[in-house]
């Protein structure tokens, strides 16, 4: 009879002729693909991004150069002008000193009482493209004054802006936890984007068939607002860097374009009635164009943004 030690001899003389389970030896391509897998998915994500920004960007300036197009679209082609345009066409003056009774007819703009009517101040999906009623040239201003007007501006502008947060002030404020860039220029720049934000509101809010001044008031306070904003950006990333460049140059565009359509000589031609208008719509396309320069050239803000993005992956 063994007792327990022999036993224990036994095992341990027939232990090395024993089979041995090989370890399962993972080769070096497997194990680089799987760790390449959450920066792929990191990757996809990022242009996803990317991909949103511009799109609704290209959509918001589309949206700015296409208002005249779009209201003989809503409120001629598809009729609106016919249930929401309630002015009596000859109490309607044109800012080209063109008959709007005229214009009216040629329109077919009748009411169901047998009336030549046209679209004053508030009328319409967007304000009349026919002629400038109540005002001497056209303007973004001029077409958003309807209610659907403001609400498709207010719609389309909001990703653009959620933009200028996300990828402007909030990504340098990221990247100042390794730059160390001064905490007061990084405060600088979130006033400034507060300060547009709000008088962007203002705005809104206060339309020119509303409260005119105080839109007049709000248009200027915040194309400063903008205009600082973007400069202290510019410098934050520092001028030299292709991103500082295009910045300081869209600025310089945006500037020159409103200030041009400001001075322009109003006249009855079609470019004396639009100038201004155009200038706004180049001006505020080179400001919403800043969000995605940051993203596409921006120093060191994907890197940084793949880098935040990683805890709150899901793999």
């Amino acid at each position: 009879m063994c007792n327990g030690r022999t036993m224990q001899s036994s095992m341990t003389l027939l232990a090395p002729q024993m089979p041995q389970k090989e370890e399962y030896s993972q080769p070096p391509g497997e194990i680089h693909a799987q760790d390449r897998t959450p920066h792929l998915h990191l990757e996809l994500r990022i242009n996803a991004l990317k991909g949103l920004l511009a799109f609704t960007t290209a959509l918001f300036v589309l949206f700015l150069f296409s208002l005249p197009f779009l209201s003989w679209l809503f409120n001629d082609v598809f009729g609106f002008a016919k249930n929401l345009c309630e002015t009596p066409a000859e109490e309607i003056q044109c800012g080209s000193g063109v008959s709007y009774v005229e214009i009216a007819e040629k329109l077919g703009r009748w009411s169901a009482d047998g009336e030549l009517v046209g679209c004053g101040c508030e009328d319409g999906i967007f304000r009349d493209w026919s002629c400038a009623v109540g005002t001497t040239s056209f303007s973004i201003s001029y077409f958003i004054s309807t209610a659907p007007g403001t609400g498709a501006m207010a719609a389309l502008s909001a990703w653009p802006c959620i933009g200028a947060w996300f990828y402007g002030a909030g990504a340098l404020r990221r990247l100042s936890r390794t730059e160390g860039t001064n905490a007061f220029t990084l405060d600088f720049v979130g006033g400034t984007l507060v300060a547009f934000q709000f008088f962007y509101g203002l705005f809104l809010i206060n339309t020119t068939c509303i409260a005119r001044t105080l839109h007049t008031i709000s248009v200027a306070l915040f194309n400063v607002a903008a205009v600082v904003h973007y400069l202290a950006v510019a410098y934050t990333v520092d001028r030299s860097t292709r991103a500082g460049m295009y910045i300081t140059i869209s600025v310089a565009v945006g500037v020159a374009a409103i200030g041009l359509g400001a001075v322009w000589p109003e006249s009855p031609s079609w470019l004396g009635q639009h100038a201004f208008w155009l200038g706004e719509c180049i001006g505020l396309s080179s400001g919403m164009s800043i969000a995605p320069i940051l993203l596409f050239f921006g120093p060191g803000v994907q890197d940084k943004l793949l880098v935040d993005s990683a805890p709150h992956l899901s793999v």
